[in-house]
């Protein structure tokens, strides 16, 4: 056999042996890879997730409802036309045990800073306890909290009702819900049977007793007659009668120049929210619509209820707003108001804590949460 050179060029394989080797070599590298992928993949979603403090991850705290807190209706701005909504300890806030104490009536002065909510917090109570058990006081409506006002707190959750002609114990059982013999076990009324005579005037706490909240209403007009234009003309209280056109759109204007609360906000023991300003600073109507009411705020018997000087309007849209404790009124019964014209200035005018505007939208004698109509 012929010896080859050392020196000789070296043999070459034909060109489709060589594309095939080549081809070779990629497929398995790509295989290995692919292969490799897999485990890695495969591994993960065998591996349990961990928890997040081991991850490092903060865990997501709850929201508490209790917690005042400032909501805006669009970006952090300081843009005027952000309504800043400062929501103050409302019903809604989570109930705390009352405290220990003797089981007996506790009288509670009213200081700077109190809130009807966080009183009834302080003791452990619902809001409603404390109006309820206080309505010669309060008349139902927390705006006529003021400073030194004397409070009758009850150990528990109920009412405390003043003996009328005419009352039982099973009949105040019934008004309140309650049944008869928890009256009359209850050591606060030192009562002996359910048969028992109330003597009026006398003072009976009702352990969780119930009752509709009696919240003072705007005067309601009554239609006596229309016009030969087609427009209404009502009886409205002290005004006389009004014609009350419908002018109202049904968009409502913010009615002050500050956007954010001062005191209460709306809840089911307060029909309004407390508009914070200054003492003079003008107050916008929301809506166009006619004056149904202006000047001091008196009940039936011709008594103050708190609101000071106030002005309602009709729209005459089945809406009517109030604007309270006003220190000076610009319009009077029977005027006819623009969208936006100022009506009155804001004041400390009645039961007040400090200037502010107590303003309500009531659409047919309902209250309405003015948050879901103002713009």
């Amino acid at each position: 056999m012929k010896r080859r050179s050392r020196y000789a060029a070296p043999l070459r394989s034909p060109p489709g042996q060589r594309r095939r080797f080549g081809c070779s070599v990629i497929q398995g590298f790509l295989i290995a890879l692919l292969a490799g992928l897999g485990l890695f993949l495969g591994s993960r979603l065998l591996t349990p997730a961990l928890p997040d403090r081991e991850l490092n991850i903060p865990p997501k705290l709850p929201q508490l409802s209790g917690t005042p807190e400032v909501l805006d209706s669009g970006p952090a701005t300081h843009d005027a036309d952000v309504v800043r909504r400062r929501f103050v300890l409302g019903a809604e806030a989570p109930q705390r045990a009352a405290p220990e104490r003797p089981r007996q009536l506790s009288t509670y002065a009213v200081a700077p800073g109190d809130t009807l909510f966080g009183i009834a917090l302080k003791f452990g109570l619902r809001p409603e306890t404390i109006l309820w058990s206080n309505y010669e006081t309060l008349k139902d409506n927390p705006d006529l909290l003021s400073i030194g006002q004397k409070l009758t707190i009850p150990p528990e959750n109920g009412l405390i009702v003043e003996v009328q002609r005419g009352d039982t114990i099973e009949g105040l059982a019934r008004r309140f819900g309650v049944p008869a013999e928890r009256i009359v076990n209850e050591p606060l009324n030192g009562l002996r049977d359910i048969n028992q005579l109330l003597q009026i005037g006398q003072r009976i706490f009702v352990p969780g007793g119930e009752r509709e909240m009696v919240i003072w209403q705007v005067p309601k007009p009554v239609e006596v007659r229309r016009m030969s234009s087609g427009v209404r003309v009502y009886r409205v209280g002290k005004c006389g009668e009004v014609a009350i056109p419908p002018l109202g759109t049904g968009n409502f204007l913010w009615p002050a120049n500050r956007r954010y609360l001062s005191g209460y906000n709306f809840s089911k023991v307060h029909p309004g929210i407390d508009i914070a300003g200054r003492l003079g600073e003008p107050i916008y109507a929301s809506d166009a619509g006619t004056v149904i009411y202006a000047g001091y705020s008196l009940n039936a018997a011709g008594r103050p209820v708190g609101y000071g000087q106030y002005v309602v309007l009709d729209h005459g849209n089945g809406y009517q707003t109030l604007y309270a404790h006003a220190s000076q009124l610009f319009v009077r019964c029977g005027q006819q108001v623009q969208r936006g014209q100022v009506i009155a200035a804001i004041g400390s005018v009645g039961r007040s804590t400090g200037p502010h505007l107590h303003y309500e939208i009531r659409y047919l004698s309902q209250a309405v949460n003015p948050w879901t109509l103002l713009r």
